[in-house]
């Protein structure tokens, strides 16, 4: 299931980039603001089921293919009740992130890494990383668009726990 979303997700940013103008413009800075479904995968499967989550993204593009961004959020995904996680606690995260993104003609790749504070299920703080790719999609007056990606993300405390990650946001341009 987890390849078809992908699959999907994948060609409908490239049909996208074949009729939307890419809305990168050098020297600017951007935010967004996000909501997360969360899709365990392997060993995180067997002890958490999908969760949401919440997220604000800053970037600052450097040219029309260069960019930082700085991410934080919140993420849930409910708890299984079986051996493995007997309560059926929640696993809770707060990452403080950074990466860059590189920008492909109308879409882009990129990549995170960072801080991530672990409540509920396992509480051990820890590292995390990701890797994504995803479109802009013109909405609005000034520029603003809409980000829709897709990620796998993994969370490493005391073992590795990844998920497949869909965003979708509004992302503004700053002045």
């Amino acid at each position: 299931m987890k390849c078809n979303i992908f699959s999907i997700l994948l060609f409908l940013c490239i049909v996208y980039t074949s009729v939307n103008a890419q809305v990168v413009k050098p020297h600017t800075w951007n935010l967004s603001i996000g909501a997360d479904g969360l899709f365990p995968e392997n060993n995180f499967r067997k002890t958490h089921s999908k969760g949401l989550g919440g997220t604000i993204k800053a970037e600052y593009v450097f040219d029309k293919h260069y960019s930082i961004i700085f991410s934080t959020g919140y993420y849930t995904l409910a708890g299984r009740t079986n051996i493995l996680n007997p309560a059926g606690k929640a696993a809770n995260g707060v990452p403080i992130k950074v990466g860059g993104r590189y920008y492909l003609g109308n879409f882009y790749l990129g990549g995170e890494a960072g801080y991530l504070n672990v409540s509920g299920f396992q509480f051990k703080n820890g590292f995390l990383y990701s890797f994504f790719v995803g479109d802009e999609l013109l909405a609005g007056k000034h520029g603003n668009s809409i980000d829709i990606s897709v990620r796998h993300e993994a969370w490493v405390t005391d073992k590795t726990r990844a998920f497949i990650g869909l965003r979708l946001a509004y992302e503004f341009r700053l002045k």
